[in-house]
């Protein structure tokens, strides 16, 4: 399994949905990018609360190990929630497999470098 399949399942649901991706104005990308950034934040909280120790202020300590257990599996599927979102966002933006993964090295190496030179700060090239 690819990225792209990934992407091409994620862009089919959605045209189910009702969404062509290829069909919307610029003014209707830019509401749908807003609406499922939102959504795709909303998962990661969701994610969070699932987290142990997420709370500061509350008592873990009757926690067994399968409470753990359960407690990452819940953040797993808050985790690919989260990432349907993304998709979304990198579809609306006319991303496919091989421009996501382009960008992320780029990306990456980027981010060694700033680390191996922390006096660069973070330019963007």
């Amino acid at each position: 399994m690819s990225l792209q399949f990934l992407l091409d399942s994620q862009e089919l649901f959605q045209n189910r949905m009702g969404t062509d991706f290829k069909k919307l104005s610029i003014k209707e990308s830019s509401a749908y990018l807003k609406e499922h950034g939102y959504f795709l934040m909303e998962e990661v909280m969701e994610m969070f609360r699932e987290m142990p120790y997420h709370k500061s202020w509350k008592d873990y300590s009757k926690w067994d190990d399968e409470t753990h257990a359960d407690q990452l599996e819940l953040m797993k599927d808050e985790a690919i929630d989260a990432l349907h979102f993304m998709i979304n966002i990198l579809l609306v933006l006319g991303m496919n497999e091989s421009e996501v993964v382009a960008r992320y090295k780029e990306k990456n190496k980027l981010n060694y470098l700033r680390q191996e030179n922390p006096h660069l700060g973070y330019v963007n090239k």
